[in-house]
């Protein structure tokens, strides 16, 4: 997968307000004057502005952010790749998903491996974020384990880190026979009309009512459900929409 494009060179550059109160405007108009508590996040290569922001964001790049992650990646001790199919990015946000092949759990169907996503922001909607997940093979739908696993977050005015990365994924390998354990019973469990009623309200209404049908209630698995929901996430829904979608599922779910 090529990181190029996520990694744009972005600046700061100060700005001019015509009102203290709404910093909006990049001018070097005279009847401005510099805004003290706020700055602008600028994409160089194209001068777009990105963000306004307050003095204490501190950035963290796209490109630091991807280094430091693929240095601790080198030196975890297992293999990986740099997986397309929940990578995004854009101007304000990006998500970049890492696969672990040989980190593996299973359905009945379909290996599944474990992934990691990590997000990044410039115009504050969220700060650094690090979670597990997995990638079902047959059909490549992304999962979160979000209720399992434990998660790493960093606001940007407080730093980040991988360097314990390799010790994550040793601690998410001891919770695999309690994942494969929830998947089993996802497997037996039928669906029922209070699941389908917390699909509707917790994840979405209309991937309920396409996901399944009011015959099927009582006839279907919890786990059927659960993939035919993050089959509709993962390739029907924008990229920067997945997440939220795909964290929902998670706490339904109790994956």
């Amino acid at each position: 997968m090529n990181l190029q494009p996520f990694c744009f060179p972005v600046a700061e550059r100060q700005v001019a307000v015509d009102d203290a109160e709404s910093p909006n405007i990049l001018l070097q108009d005279p009847s401005t004057h510099l805004a003290s508590d706020y700055k602008a996040i600028v994409r160089e290569d194209t001068n777009e502005v990105i963000s306004i922001v307050r003095n204490s964001y501190n950035i963290v790049t796209n490109s630091d952010l991807i280094d430091q992650l693929l240095r601790q990646l080198a030196t975890c001790g297992q293999s990986f790749k740099i997986d397309p199919s929940h990578s995004f990015v854009s101007n304000a946000r990006m998500r970049l998903q890492i696969t672990f092949p040989e980190l593996r759990l299973r359905d009945r169907e379909s290996d599944i491996a474990l992934s990691a996503f990590i997000h990044n922001s410039y115009d504050q909607s969220e700060g650094i974020r690090f979670y597990f997940g997995a990638i079902r093979a047959i059909c490549s739908n992304g999962m979160v384990f979000g209720t399992v696993l434990s998660k790493y977050y960093s606001r940007h005015t407080k730093g980040f880190s991988f360097e314990d990365l390799g010790e994550k994924l040793a601690e998410a390998r001891t919770y695999f026979p309690e994942i494969q354990e929830r998947i089993t019973r996802l497997e037996q469990l039928r669906v029922d009309e209070q699941l389908v009623e917390n699909v509707s309200d917790k994840i979405s209404k209309r991937l309920a009512e396409a996901c399944i049908a009011e015959e099927e209630i009582g006839r279907i698995t919890q786990w059927r459900l659960l993939n035919r929901l993050t089959n509709k996430i993962s390739h029907e829904m924008e990229p920067h929409l997945q997440a939220r979608y795909q964290e929902n599922v998670s706490k339904v779910f109790a994956l």
